[in-house]
């Protein structure tokens, strides 16, 4: 402490006070002004505000710009007071509670109050709903596929009130379930059982779609959700049992509560360090309508909903460690487009409405650059140590980490569990849907790389499971229209079901090219319900290499490693070497093939309890018999005859010998075959937060 000048904070403290320990100030932003003032007249130690434990109820958004940025080769910091624990929470405490009735609590708000999630006890309370748990599905289509849909009878109740309703859907017709949206209603039709939107959605609406319908008064039947009535004023609450008035029930007040952002690209918040926070509760969206749809937007977050409980823009060199980041009503952290050197160590963020963390760079079409290398601005992040569980509990397609057009990350050793989507995915833009010139430049096969930044990241050492929760066509890891040099190296996904339609492990999907693919291993993946899990790995790209994984006890797969080509984005030079398959289905799954598909397949170490080794898809084979999926299985020594016995020439089919496979000990014994093979073990000790 003697290294550096500090200021302290107190829930009992004055803003009139010194600051000191003895007298510390009310408020952040009292000390926020006095930090700014010393930095004014440059920096000759660093400067660390202490926050006393307590709770500080934040009205309006902690903002911090180049002005409070370190300078000088010193930082400036604002952390817990050792030992102690302060909460800061976006919101406001309801109180005064009043029986209303049918075991309904009410209290007065305020008229024109608003807000779109509520915080009870530290638990996310949702609106009132229909049906309480799970979706209704879409009978068939209506007057048009995008401006409502059409309902089964007595699934809206006649007569409901609303005013202020929203349907949260799948648009897709059915089975395209891979975003979801937040529709306002404009007006329901009883006879012809047709809702229709104030807006229309993104996508079809078609037979199947799955939804659920909030907001009314009407629909508050189950505990432990909330409507609120803005014209009126009054807040309703369905508690879980007894009464509210013991509860400490929060209203969000922010959508942000603290925002990192200078002035511009030129003029950025730089090395600012906030360590040992509990960072709490801030609102969702009026709506919430999917990504982009133009061209050259795939998969773009629209401007109205890059939020987090902490936002991160024109910033580097930020470090964010052991806090507790959660209850946000959308992603826990954003790093918008101007964001760089940004370390996110070892905290707990949970409960989230949409993404744990997310880095958001341009895409290939946005902003005045003049090349390619001028737009990658979003880069260089450590996201490392961190617990990130339950999030996308207001957006169906939430998930872990999500990178887009973000590159040379490092995202290792976090424990990522409970997403309805994917645990990490990678984004970025397809060639075929590339514009012909970007910044004035051609845009050719050679160059498009150039232009996708999500690229040099290393994956490694994750833990992930149970996710995929709510959702279809994606994957535990998956990438999309990403650039080069990507690794997924050492992670752990395990216990994951696809409970809907179909999913994957490792999901290389379209245009995912040259990822290095080492020493992972996948375990205990299944179907529930209506899912079908696929391809524990499935490459679509071209040169991506597969080394060294371990896939174990996954019965329900159709095939260990599989590949696809489509979208008319080629999908050739794949390596498969020196792979561990046990009991995870076929071991090559080809959708279509090419002859060269594979560059390379061999020493790989399969087994299976009835002992056969088998491919299928679609081979230039005779075939054996028909496959899961409807196409065709085909002989193992069929497989290695092909191409004049160009794979597989060194492959056994051998049990591995795991030191107990049941208990989850995937070591090897000491005479395992694997070992011939060239086998290296996998550190399973550095999986997972150190």
């Amino acid at each position: 402490m003697s290294h550096a000048a500090i200021l302290v904070v107190a829930p009992n403290g004055n803003d009139n006070h010194s600051g000191s320990k003895e007298a510390p100030f009310l408020t952040i932003n009292k000390a926020q002004n006095v930090v700014r003032e010393c930095i004014k007249d440059g920096m000759s130690q660093d400067i660390t505000v202490y926050l006393r434990g307590g709770t500080y109820y934040v009205d309006e958004t902690l903002q911090f710009d180049d002005r409070d940025s370190g300078r000088d080769g010193f930082r400036v910091s604002y952390r817990n007071f050792p030992g102690e624990a302060p909460l800061l929470v976006g919101g406001k405490q309801i109180s005064h509670w009043e029986s209303y009735k049918d075991s309904i609590w009410r209290a007065m708000v305020g008229q024109g109050c608003s807000f779109h999630t509520l915080y009870a006890d530290g638990d996310r309370i949702p609106k009132a709903r229909l049906p309480a748990n799970g979706y209704f599905q879409v009978d068939e289509s209506g007057e048009s596929y995008h401006e409502g849909f059409k309902f089964h009878l007595d699934e809206i109740p006649f007569g409901s009130d609303l005013t202020n309703a929203q349907v949260f859907i799948w648009p897709g017709r059915g089975e395209w379930n891979w975003f979801s949206e937040m529709r306002a209603i404009d007006s329901i039709d009883y006879d012809k059982r047709f809702v229709r939107f104030k807006d229309p959605s993104i996508w079809d609406i078609g037979v199947g779609s799955r939804y659920y319908i909030q907001g009314s008064l009407h629909f508050l039947r189950s505990p432990e959700q909330f409507h609120l009535d803005e014209t009126e004023g009054w807040l309703y609450y369905r508690p879980k049992s007894g009464k509210p008035l013991h509860q400490k029930i929060i209203a969000p007040t922010v959508t942000r509560l603290i925002e990192l952002k200078g002035s511009n690209h030129e003029s950025q918040v730089q090395h600012l360090t906030f360590s040992g926070l509990n960072l709490s509760c801030t609102d969702f969206f009026d709506e919430y309508k999917m990504i982009q749809e133009e061209p050259g937007l795939d998969n773009v977050e629209r401007d109205e909903h890059r939020e987090g409980l902490i936002y991160i823009n024109y910033a580097e060199d930020i470090e964010i460690s052991h806090c507790q980041i959660g209850n946000s009503g959308s992603c826990g952290i954003f790093m918008d487009h101007y964001a760089q050197n940004i370390t996110i160590d070892g905290n707990h963020i949970e409960h989230l409405g949409y993404i744990g963390i997310c880095a958001s760079g341009f895409s290939p079409i946005q902003g005045s650059f003049t090349t390619a290398e001028a737009s990658f601005t979003n880069k260089g992040h450590r996201i490392t140590n961190n617990h990130i569980k339950h999030g996308g509990e207001l957006v169906g397609h939430g998930c872990g980490i999500l990178l887009y057009q973000s590159g040379d990350n490092d995202i290792s050793h976090n424990t990522i569990a409970h997403m309805p989507r994917y645990g990490i995915s990678l984004k970025g833009l397809r060639h075929k849907v590339m514009p012909l010139a970007l910044y004035g430049i051609p845009v050719t096969w050679e160059n498009h790389w150039d232009f996708l930044h999500t690229r040099n990241n290393r994956i490694a050492y994750n833990d992930i499971s149970n996710v995929m929760t709510d959702s279809q066509d994606g994957g535990l890891i998956e990438s999309w229209g990403v650039g080069i040099g990507n690794v997924i190296h050492g992670n752990h996904l395990h216990h994951s079901g696809i409970h809907f339609s179909y999913g994957f492990g490792i999901y290389l999907d379209d245009a995912s090219d040259y990822f290095t693919v080492t020493n992972n291993v996948l375990s205990h993946l299944y179907s529930t319900g209506e899912g079908k899990l696929w391809m524990l790995i499935f490459s679509k790209g071209i040169g991506n290499r597969i080394q060294g994984n371990l896939l174990v006890s996954n019965p329900h797969a159709i095939a260990a490693i599989g590949t696809q080509e489509m979208a008319g984005e080629e999908n050739k030079n794949i390596v498969v070497d020196g792979n561990i398959v046990y009991n995870s289905g076929y071991l090559y799954y080809f959708v279509n093939w090419r002859e060269d598909k594979f560059a390379a397949a061999d020493h790989n170490l399969y087994w299976r309890d009835d002992g056969l080794c088998k491919v299928a898809g679609k081979l230039p084979l005779d075939p054996c018999g028909q496959d899961r999926l409807g196409r065709s299985e085909y002989d193992w020594e069929a497989w290695r005859l092909l191409l004049n016995g160009k794979f597989d020439g060194h492959t056994l089919i051998a049990d591995p010998l795991f030191i107990h496979v049941a208990e989850g000990d995937y070591r090897l014994q000491p005479n395992s075959p694997a070992y011939r093979l060239g086998w290296v073990n996998i550190d399973f000790g550095k999986i997972g937060p150190q």
